[in-house]
């Protein structure tokens, strides 16, 4: 990440003691539905040690603000992109609900609310940060395993706070999120390696979704090929009822063909009254 300056959040995971007060601040101020969270703590527990005994970890689940956002590259409409302070949002007026970013989201940080219709996820109190103002969460923790200012005041306490741990005794202590992704707004330091957590040492980004992410049309061309398959499987659903329905009452599977440009509803009566003709006769 090229702005050494930009405001960055930290989470001091060896301090969080799961008390989910940044949960509850965030649930409230935002009027969220109880079952949608846009951050969450994850409890994990380590492997044994030598006299057989665990640690519970705990680990606070929101957006990162990739710089390189897989969720931003996936996105078919730009309703989930960047905005003019580099952190990655979702328009609720662009957004047709299609779940690309949160099946691209490699942290399952952007969940699909289906009272509101819309996506929900971390903005890292967007319009708060514009005015250099303390995320909620950040202000709601008790135990001050949040912070939140400059990125190099905050990685400089990184640093400096990943050696006091590692001094006492947490071998495994590292900064996680500095370097993945191109750099990410929230960077936490963790006691125990990221795959203890649930997390990626290094993460990135697939090639797949790089290149249409570089495709100039991808919003237009995609949605005109959902538009065309969407028609077409409303098409042969509703043609298939149809003719399901003649095969099921005359016990028969006639070859079903109609023209593009007829009523498939009169075509299959007129079907069915000439088999019911037939058996008449």
């Amino acid at each position: 990440m090229g702005d050494r300056d930009a405001l960055t959040m930290l989470v001091d995971c060896a301090r969080c003691i799961g008390c989910e007060a940044c949960t509850a601040a965030c649930t409230k101020a935002y009027d969220l539905n109880p079952n949608i969270l846009r951050t969450d703590i994850i409890e994990r527990k380590t492997e044994e040690d030598a006299n057989g005994k665990q640690r519970r970890i705990y680990y606070k689940n929101a957006c990162l603000h990739c710089t390189d956002a897989s969720c931003v590259m996936s996105c078919p409409t730009g309703a989930c992109h960047k905005n003019e302070d580099g952190l990655v949002v979702i328009d609720h007026d662009l957004c047709i609900s299609c779940n690309y970013c949160a099946k691209n989201c490699p942290y399952n940080a952007i969940t699909y609310d289906k009272a509101s219709g819309y996506m929900e996820k971390c903005t890292l109190c967007a319009e708060r940060y514009s005015k250099g103002e303390t995320p909620i969460c950040s202000e709601a923790c008790p135990e001050n395993a949040i912070r939140f200012g400059p990125r190099s005041e905050i990685l400089d306490y990184a640093d400096r706070r990943v050696k006091e741990l590692q001094n006492k005794g947490f071998a495994d202590a590292n900064l996680y999120g500095d370097c993945q992704f191109g750099g990410q707004r929230v960077v936490a330091i963790l006691d125990e390696k990221p795959e203890v957590y649930g997390l990626s040492s290094n993460p990135d980004v697939p090639i797949t979704l790089q290149a249409f992410d570089a495709m100039p049309i991808r919003p237009t061309a995609l949605l005109a090929a959902g538009l065309i398959i969407g028609f077409n499987f409303l098409h042969s659903r509703k043609y298939g009822r149809k003719a399901e329905e003649v095969r099921n009452k005359h016990d028969k599977a006639p070859f079903c063909y109609v023209p593009p440009g007829q009523d498939e509803d009169a075509d299959l009566e007129a079907m069915e009254q000439e088999i019911e003709e037939k058996e008449v006769d």
